[in-house]
C-alpha cells in the first residue's frame, strides 16, 4: 500500500512528497493548484525502501532521509542516510548523492535546513530522541540537543519522541508525537542550541493524542498533522488547538503525516496534507486506504 509520509514545496509551485512504503521514492505533482494536477517519479533510492523528512537546501537541491525498513516499524539499525537529491529542469534526470550513513541513528524523521546557514541541516531521531546537526558539504554530524522533551514516553503508546522540526524566527521547534506537544528551544545562526536556555512547551494539544508534522502559517498559527487521530487541527499562538478537519472515524485526513502551505499566488493559501491512508492504525480498527494529497482551503481560518 503506498504510504506518503513528508511534502516539501519547490519554488515553481511542483509539490515533491516521499514514500515509506512501498519503495524509497520522491515523486513530483506538478500544477497541484489546478484541476488536472500530475504526479511523476523523480528518484528512487538504493539500500533503502523508505524516506521520511525532506527539506531544500538551496534552488531546487533537497536533502532526503533513507532507510531500510521492516514493514512499518522502526528501520533496520545501521541503515539510516542522508542524501542530497538534485532537481533538473522539465525532462532532466535527477541527481542523488549520498551524503553521510549516520551509523547510531535509529528513525531520523523530520528535518529542517537553518536558513541563516543552508549548509547545516537539523534532523530529529524519534527513537533516539536527539536532535543531529549535519554539515551537508563535508557530511560531518553530531548530536546538538538530548533533553527529556525529545524522548519518546518510556512504554507509550507510540515509541515516538521528536517527529516534525521546524525553524522560525531563532528557535528550533519541534513536535512531539508520544507527548501531544510543541516545544522550541534558541539556537544560533548556525544551527547551535544557545547554551544555557531552556526548553518552552508551546503547546500541549487536547483535541488529539498525538502529532506529526506541523507549518506555521503567515500569521504564527501552527497547522498540524495529528497522524494516528486522522485529524487536521491547528494551534493558535496562546497555545489553544482546534480541530480543523477529519476525525478519529474518518478517513478524510486519515493517518495524516505532514502539511505545507503552496508557494505561488494561486495556492499560497492552500495547506497541502499528505496521508499514510491509517495504514498503522486502521480507522475503526479495520478500514485503511492508499496515501493521498488533501488540499485544504485555510482562507477565514484567521
Amino acid at each position: 500500500m503506498l504510504l506518503i509520509e513528508n511534502i516539501a514545496v519547490r519554488s515553481n509551485g511542483d509539490l515533491l512528497v516521499t514514500l515509506l512504503h512501498p519503495s524509497a521514492s520522491v515523486y513530483a505533482v506538478e500544477n497541484p493548484f489546478s484541476h488536472s494536477p500530475s504526479m511523476s517519479l523523480i528518484h528512487t533510492f538504493e539500500n533503502a525502501n523508505g524516506l521520511t523528512g525532506i527539506s531544500e537546501t538551496s534552488r531546487d537541491t533537497f536533502i532526503v532521509a533513507a532507510a531500510l525498513y521492516p514493514g512499518l516499524a522502526a528501520p533496520y539499525q545501521n541503515t539510516s542516510t542522508l542524501w542530497e537529491l538534485k532537481l533538473g529542469s522539465k525532462g532532466e534526470q535527477a541527481i542523488a548523492r549520498k551524503i553521510v550513513h549516520i551509523c547510531e541513528a535509529s528513525l531520523l524523521n523530520g528535518l529542517v535546513t537553518v536558513p541563516s546557514y543552508r549548509a547545516a541541516i537539523l534532523v530529529g531521531d524519534s527513537v533516539l530522541g536527539v536532535i543531529f546537526r549535519v554539515d551537508v558539504t563535508t557530511g560531518r554530524y553530531e548530536v546538538v540537543l538530548d533533553i527529556p522533551e525529545l524522548k519518546p514516553i518510556l512504554g507509550g503508546p507510540i515509541d515516538l519522541g521528536v517527529n516534525g522540526v521546524k525553524i522560525q524566527g531563532g528557535y528550533l521547534y519541534w513536535s512531539n508525537t508520544d507527548r501531544a506537544s510543541i516545544y522550541r528551544f534558541p539556537i544560533d545562526g548556525f544551527g547551535y542550541p544557545i547554551q544555557g536556555a531552556e526548553v518552552e512547551r508551546i503547546a500541549a494539544i487536547k483535541s488529539a493524542t498525538s502529532v506529526d508534522d506541523f507549518a506555521f502559517d503567515r500569521q504564527g498559527n501552527i497547522w498540524a498533522a495529528t497522524g494516528f487521530d486522522n485529524m487536521l487541527i491547528t494551534i493558535r499562538k496562546d497555545g489553544r488547538d482546534t480541530v480543523v478537519l477529519g476525525s478519529p472515524g474518518e478517513l478524510t485526513v486519515a493517518g495524516d503525516t505532514s502539511v505545507a502551505f503552496g508557494k505561488t499566488p494561486m495556492d499560497r493559501h492552500i495547506l497541502y496534507v499528505t496521508t499514510s491512508g491509517a495504514a498503522a492504525v486502521p480507522v475503526n480498527g479495520t478500514i485503511s486506504e492508499p496515501g493521498k494529497i488533501v488540499a485544504v482551503d485555510t482562507r477565514g481560518r484567521y
